[in-house]
């Protein structure tokens, strides 16, 4: 049993180690959203943080305008903006220069629904 033990361990320690090869690499990041709503909705974008800004994708059609917000760890907002016809483009860009290392927020309103996506800056952006 100890000799399956330890074959067990050598076997999946090269796997560990690719894994957290990978994760030390990726250079992106994927947002998590919180959602504000007593009914179920599905998250209609998909909201991926690079070096230098975060690349918001819609997955579904909107018909109204919609407001993205970033807040800081104070709670201030610190960028704002209001999309009318928002299935124009298929990806909305918000760019990073200029702030500093910290938690954010990412806020996405809809009528009803407030969607918040956490991010972290690890470096400053010039």
């Amino acid at each position: 049993m100890r000799k399956l033990s330890i074959l067990l361990l050598l076997i999946g320690i090269p796997f560990m180690i690719i894994e957290a090869n990978n994760l030390s690499t990726q250079r992106t990041k994927i947002i998590r959203w919180h959602k504000y709503q007593k009914t179920p909705i599905s998250i209609p974008i998909e909201a991926i943080q690079g070096e230098n800004s975060i690349e918001v994708r819609f997955l579904q059609k909107v018909d109204e305008q919609i407001i993205f917000q970033v807040k800081d760890q104070q709670g201030n907002i610190i960028f704002q903006d209001v999309i009318v016809t928002p299935n124009e483009q298929e990806t909305y860009r918000i760019d990073l220069k200029g702030y500093k290392v910290g938690h954010y927020e990412l806020l996405y309103i809809k009528k009803d629904t407030t969607l918040v996506g956490e991010f972290e800056i690890e470096h400053s952006i010039p």
